[in-house]
């Protein structure tokens, strides 16, 4: 058995490995506020453990579609609300989408979405898909 990969969790966390996911969220609201499409499950990886710290100081929010709205389609109405209300809110019109990977898996078009926001409320809008699985923890 592989110990590293099958530690009990009496054994304590990971030893930190390091790496671009370390500080993905910090670059990321740089260049917008942030805005997290997916699962709560997923802020239990790497790159999402100071999203709590960037919320505080009112630079990244959270998104969490339940699976009906993401087998619908809904998830992207509640997205261009979000949006939207964050807009207005924060005086803000540069995001970011940080996503889980329903996004993936359901192969959301973030160019028809980022299209649709800039239209309808003049935001800009970047999507950085895949996040925890390039710069995570599944190794």
């Amino acid at each position: 058995m592989n110990r590293e990969k099958n530690r009990n969790m009496d054994e304590g966390p990971m030893p930190h490995r390091g790496g671009k996911g370390d500080h993905l969220l910090e670059e990321l609201a740089e260049k917008g506020m942030l805005l997290f499409v997916g699962s709560v499950n997923c802020l239990r990886h790497k790159p999402y453990r100071r999203i709590g710290a960037l919320m505080r100081e009112g630079r990244a929010a959270l998104l969490c579609p339940s699976m009906s709205d993401f087998s619908s389609g809904r998830y992207l109405n509640q997205i261009v609300e979000a949006l939207a209300e964050l807009s207005r809110e924060h005086g803000e019109k540069q995001f970011v989408i940080a996503c889980g990977c329903q996004w993936v898996i359901l192969s959301t078009d973030s160019e028809l979405l980022k299209e649709r926001v800039k239209r309808e409320h003049d935001i800009d809008l970047t999507v950085f898909e895949d996040a925890h699985l390039e710069f995570g923890d599944h190794e």
